[in-house]
């Protein structure tokens, strides 16, 4: 039996077997990109990324445990209702089964507002450090003050700057 190598891309993309935490926005981009990679540059909200950055984001994931909070999937829904008319609709239609296989991590209230960082970074975030602390995975962020926090914590975690930088030298 002969394997298949990984391409030198997917390697380092996908450097880990840790759960993935995806926050907010690169759930949307992910979201918006899968589909329709068109609103990728035209909807505000994941304006400031390219196909080869959802490209990138897709491989990063691939293969991967992804896990959600409520509070990342209230505030992806919350952003993801401006898009046009009837349009959120659709989006969920097109990706609820991947949303479906993502795992769900729920922090209750009270270990959140016992958090110190609760009062720093608010409910969403605080929620991902809880929860990746739990099931030691790693937290995919484009929030730089999230990112801080992981790593002043120990808590792994990867900023979508990050992503974009390793495919810049890899393509």
């Amino acid at each position: 039996m002969t394997r298949k190598k990984k391409s030198p891309m997917s390697r380092r993309l996908n450097r880990t077997h840790k759960p993935v935490l995806i926050d907010t926005s690169p759930l949307l981009l992910l979201l918006v990109g899968a589909y329709d990679e068109s609103l990728i540059g035209k909807f505000k909200r994941v304006s400031r990324y390219n196909q080869t950055d959802f490209d990138l984001l897709v491989q990063y994931l691939a293969g991967r445990k992804v896990c959600v909070t409520p509070g990342v999937l209230a505030e992806m829904s919350n952003l993801a209702m401006g898009l046009k008319r009837g349009e959120f609709g659709r989006l969920i239609d097109h990706n609820i089964q991947e949303l479906k296989r993502m795992d769900e991590r729920y922090v209750p209230k009270d270990t959140i507002f016992d958090m110190r960082e609760f009062r720093r970074i608010g409910v969403t975030d605080t929620s991902l450090l809880v929860a990746a602390e739990e099931c030691e995975g790693e937290i995919l962020t484009a929030d730089h003050p999230l990112c801080f926090r992981c790593r002043k914590k120990g808590i792994s975690a990867t900023h979508m700057t990050e992503l974009q930088w390793q495919g810049d030298h890899l393509l």
